[in-house]
């Protein structure tokens, strides 16, 4: 193989990682919309979890926003707005609250105690011996 050869295959290696990455990315869409929507609801389900916020990048949900918001009543939590991220190979993220927890306390500008205030003041009332 002559060193002419070698350069060109040297300029076309960022090209062969492009369509790599390319590839990586359509298998890894269409997995993600494996199941029925039951199953894509239960997946949705558990990345909201017990957090009180939570932030969902839609591309990993691929449910319509009614669906999205019904899961999300159910699991306790409240749709806040989309994001977007600042990587240009992400669409936007949901962003959720738990309603009632800190941040939503937070953000409808209630008075929240801290965590410490809170451990303190646990203690003061307690008349069990020590």
């Amino acid at each position: 193989m002559s060193v002419g050869w070698v350069l060109v295959l040297l300029a076309l290696l960022p090209l062969a990682a492009w369509l790599v990455v390319l590839a990586a990315v359509a298998v890894r869409r269409a997995l993600r919309r494996l199941g029925d929507e039951q199953a894509r609801r239960l997946r949705l389900a558990r990345m909201l979890g017990s957090a009180d916020l939570v932030v969902v990048p839609t591309s990993d949900v691929d449910l319509p926003e009614s669906t999205v918001l019904d899961v999300a009543t159910n699991a306790g939590m409240r749709f806040m707005g989309y994001e977007r991220t600042d990587s240009p190979l992400r669409r936007r993220v949901g962003v959720f609250v738990r309603v009632g927890g800190e941040v939503d306390a937070v953000i409808r500008g209630e008075n929240v105690a801290t965590r410490g205030e809170a451990v303190a003041t646990r203690g003061r009332g307690s008349t069990a011996p020590r």
